[in-house]
Formats: C-alpha cells, sequence, structure tokens
C-alpha cells in the first residue's frame, strides 16, 4: 500500500513540478510595478486602492499582448484613456519610463518574437472588430468619454501643477546620482542580452564582455 502511494506521489509529482516552475518563472518575469505604485504616492491625495485599480490597465504599457487585447477592445481602450488622462498617471508614466528596470521589461517584450505574434493575432481579433463597429452605439463608451469632461479631472490637474514632484521627470536630471544607475544600465552588456539573443544565429556567440556565451537574466522589475 505505502509502495503505491509512493509511486502515484511521484506521478503526481512529475505532473505539477513542471507547471509550478513555469509559474514561478512567469511570475518573474513579470513587471511588479513597485516604482510606480511609489511614484503614484507622490501625488496629492493619492491613495494605494486608487492605483491598484489602475493596476491592471497599465500593465498594456509592459506587456504587448494585454495592450492588443486593449486596443481590440473599444470598451477597455477607452478606459485606458479615460486613465491616461490623469496627471497622476502621466506622472506614473514619465517617471517609470525613464527607470532602467522599464528599459529591461521593454527590452524583454520587444525580442520576444512569439509574443509579438500573439500580440498581433489578437489585435485582429474579428469579434473585437464587430466590438468597434458597434461601438457608436455603446452606452459605456460615451460614459468613459463624457467623464473626461468631470470637474473632479480639472481639479485634479490644477493640484499636480502646483506640486513640485510632477515635475521631477523634468528635474532629475540636475540631479548628478541620476546618471550613474542609467549609465550603469547602458553600459552593461548584460542589458543587451535579450537582443543578442533574439538576433542570434546558430552557431555563433552572444556578445559579453568575456567574448563568451551568455543568458539572459530574468530581472526582478
Amino acid at each position: 500500500m505505502r509502495k503505491a502511494l509512493a509511486a502515484a506521489g511521484c506521478l503526481l509529482l512529475a505532473f505539477v513540478a513542471p507547471a509550478a516552475a513555469a509559474e514561478d518563472a512567469k511570475a518573474a518575469s513579470e513587471h511588479k510595478f513597485e516604482k510606480a505604485a511609489k511614484y503614484y504616492a507622490e501625488c496629492k491625495n493619492a491613495s494605494k486602492k486608487e492605483f491598484d485599480e489602475i493596476r491592471p490597465y497599465l500593465k498594456a504599457f509592459t506587456d504587448s499582448e494585454v495592450m492588443a487585447e486593449t486596443m481590440n477592445d473599444p470598451e477597455r481602450f477607452f478606459r485606458l484613456m479615460e486613465i491616461v488622462n490623469d496627471p497622476r498617471t502621466i506622472h506614473v508614466m514619465m517617471n517609470c519610463s525613464l527607470e532602467p528596470v522599464m528599459w529591461d521589461t521593454w527590452m524583454r517584450g520587444l525580442t520576444d518574437f512569439p509574443k509579438l505574434w500573439n500580440a498581433s493575432v489578437k489585435l485582429m481579433n474579428p469579434q473585437g472588430m464587430v466590438k468597434w463597429m458597434m461601438a457608436p452605439m455603446n452606452p459605456k463608451i460615451w460614459g468613459s468619454m463624457m467623464r473626461h469632461m468631470e470637474p473632479q479631472r480639472y481639479v485634479r490637474w490644477a493640484s499636480a501643477f502646483t506640486n513640485e514632484d510632477f515635475y521631477k521627470p523634468l528635474t532629475s536630471f540636475l540631479d548628478t546620482d541620476w546618471y550613474e544607475p542609467r549609465l550603469a544600465w547602458l553600459v552593461d552588456p548584460q542589458s543587451y542580452a535579450p537582443l543578442y539573443q533574439a538576433l542570434q544565429v546558430p552557431g555563433l556567440s552572444a556578445p559579453t564582455e568575456s567574448g563568451t556565451d551568455t543568458k539572459a537574466e530574468t530581472r526582478n522589475d
């Protein structure tokens, strides 16, 4: 009986372990948005709850498949535009675009050709095209468009213009310490490893400082 149970356990582990490893690898490669949350908190009257509400939509700017799905669905697209038309979101996007961790995310995404292919297929999904044809008759879309005219939105923009942190992307260049991590990323061959691997011809080595082959390490976002 014990031998049978042990055999069944080993068999179950053989099926579960690869799936668990795949989930761990996916979790390690996904953007965690720690810096985005920090920048959002710099805005006046911003709360973690509000950031958690828009976080799924911000993923479209770090994942080509999510962006394709968003563009293929008019409701999701107009909701994303509604979120982007907010000084807090603009503050987050401008600051994150200057971070090496975001450059890593984009480098991996733009060199993942199977993912880009899947994104193109999702972008051309016929169901989405039908939704876009029916969009003028969708009240949710008109409601999303009308929310751009809400007075609270203009108050929020006025408040942002009086917040010195809102101008950080324009003033951070004046800090000499700002350049160190970004220059380190630019001169690190490992930063370009996904590009080397995507363009690698079989039999040729990916360039490194030592002239040997290398594999891109998954960096934690």
